[in-house]
């Protein structure tokens, strides 16, 4: 057909409210009325900024039927929205009065040849204002899911005819409408699906077990963050790898599995292991959950060796309060029952005295050390230290202020800071610096230096303390930190020994290492090393 040249003819006016002489006839509602709403909504168009894709639409419309106004109206619950509008004004209208609400009822294209002779319409302000509606031709405009959400209409100030080849071709032009909708729907679905797809894959990066996704053959097509730690490769490097090879057996659906895990280098650990099966893609696949238990069964060892050495450590501890204690009853009996001259008596309150004073350093050391067994790492409270500030509050803490003077710091330079409790390192060194004292002749020095030092790969700050005295055996060493135990050289040195016990415990809670190198006369070197932390070097 012969296109029409677009009228130079006035924009249709906007409706005069005064202009009704009756009250139009309203459309009824569509039977899926809430979904088409729901529909529209989801579409987010409403109110929106124009549109080019529309916009040429509606006015290749105008040029093609010759009219004044072409339209892309969308039905609101109360109102019709123009998403594009040619030779119309106002951005909407109300619905109750609109042609549209009526042609969204229609399977076809809704023709209105003469407004003023069709009853529904005739009294409508746009049919009864200035410059007003004579013509209508509305096709709906469908969603994907077949609802229908407005019309591309055109619209024109006097009565025509509205033949066949028009009405396919209006339709044509609504069907290209509905295309860049279902654009639009198109555009929606995938951001849904690319957050959902992010919501899931964010989920299961921070889940702490390892999940592996694996095909109807057993490989490996993905995972998660969890298990690239705990298989210690990427995913790319686990991708399509057999699971058998990680898992120990061939995968099938199964609710628990005690077994363990193999990592890339070879090393295994404890695992649980969960399989299920999932469809995804018309497929059958295994969703593999690996929890490490190593940690869980580390701790129950740890509880358990805890609670073995709690009662040997009271076991013991009974002679060792009883010797103190014994003392203590037996010579204040002496006083009691007998009448001593004043320096007999003195020397026997020295006595009651001494022995009072390691009864309670040594219940004091036992409740530190039943207090650090029993709450582990959870009793600390660590903080970014340099160590170097740590060794000078120890020096200064000595009481014996010859003793100090015998310490030989070396503090080296700048090293990286150790996330560690400050008190209790500060306890752990005492206690190696005063066996070193105790431990070697009083005129000798002891020497103490802070070094940058490496185990097993992870960077750490190690702490020597050496010192010229006895020395031990390798038998001794191997004593060393049991509880109560002393070396039997020097019975006049004052102790209980704790000491080193209470410092092993200290060490181990903070991942760290001590060590010691020993000869005997040769004198003794206590290595202490910690894990340094990622705040860099302490100034």
């Amino acid at each position: 057909m012969t296109a029409h040249a677009i009228q130079p003819a006035t924009a249709i006016a906007e409706p005069a409210a005064s202009a009704a002489a009756a009250a139009p006839a309203v459309a009824p509602l569509p039977d899926n009325e809430a979904q088409r709403l729901q529909v529209l909504l989801d579409l987010n168009l409403l109110d929106t900024p124009p549109d080019a894709r529309f916009d040429r639409i509606t006015r290749l419309a105008a040029r093609l039927f010759g009219v004044s106004t072409a339209l892309v109206s969308l039905i609101d619950a109360e109102r019709q929205w123009f998403k594009s509008r040619v030779g119309m004004t106002l951005p909407e209208t109300p619905r109750a009065a609109s042609f549209c609400a009526h042609a969204i009822l229609q399977d076809d294209v809704m023709v209105v040849r003469d407004a003023c002779e069709d009853a529904r319409f005739a009294h409508t302000p746009m049919v009864q204002g200035d410059n007003p509606v004579r013509f209508y031709a509305g096709s709906p405009i469908a969603a994907g899911d077949g609802h229908r959400i407005g019309t591309l209409c055109i619209l024109d100030r006097v009565p025509r005819e509205f033949n066949d080849e028009e009405r396919v071709l209006l339709r044509d032009l609504a069907g290209i409408v509905g295309n860049e909708v279902a654009a639009i729907e198109l555009g929606i679905a995938a951001e849904r699906q690319r957050r959902s797809e992010h919501a899931v894959r964010a989920l299961l990066d921070h889940l702490p077990d390892g999940v592996l996704l694996l095909d109807d053959s057993g490989a490996i097509v993905s995972c998660n963050e969890a298990a690239e730690r705990m298989f210690g490769a990427p995913c790319t490097v686990l991708a399509r790898q057999p699971a058998a090879s990680l898992i120990g057996f061939e995968p099938a659906p199964v609710k628990r599995h005690d077994g363990s895990g193999r990592r890339a280098d070879g090393t295994l650990f404890a695992a649980e292991i969960t399989i299920a099966a999932m469809p995804l893609d018309g497929r059958t696949h295994l969703a593999v959950a690996v929890h490490d238990v190593a940690p869980y069964r580390a701790e129950q060892e740890r509880m358990r060796a805890a609670n073995e050495r709690r009662h040997n450590y009271f076991r013991t501890a009974s002679h060792e309060l009883r010797t103190p204690m014994a003392s203590i009853l037996g010579f204040s009996e002496l006083l009691l029952k007998r009448d001593f001259d004043a320096a007999t008596g003195r020397e026997l309150m020295d006595i009651i005295h001494r022995q009072a004073t390691r009864l309670i350093s040594l219940v004091n050391q036992m409740l530190d050390l039943a207090r650090i067994d029993s709450g582990g790492s959870s009793q600390l409270h660590p903080a970014a230290l340099d160590l170097r500030e740590v060794l000078a509050k120890m020096h200064a803490a000595l009481e014996d202020r010859a003793q100090a003077a015998r310490l030989d710091l070396q503090p080296g330079p700048a090293l990286p800071r150790v996330f560690a409790d400050p008190l209790r390192i500060q306890q752990a060194l005492h206690n190696i610096v005063s066996n070193a004292l105790a431990y070697s002749a009083p005129e000798s020095r002891v020497a103490i230096a802070l070094s940058l030092d490496s185990r097993d790969g992870r960077p750490g700050v190690l702490a020597t303390v050496r010192d010229q005295g006895i020395g031990m055996t390798p038998e001794q060493r191997e004593q060393v930190y049991d509880a109560f135990w002393r070396a039997g050289a020097l019975p006049d040195v004052a102790g209980n020994g704790l000491g080193m016990t209470i410092v092993r415990e200290i060490v181990d809670l903070h991942g760290g290492v001590v060590e010691i190198d020993s000869t005997p006369g040769g004198g003794s070197q206590v290595a202490l090393w910690l894990p340094a932390t990622e705040g860099g070097a302490a100034r």
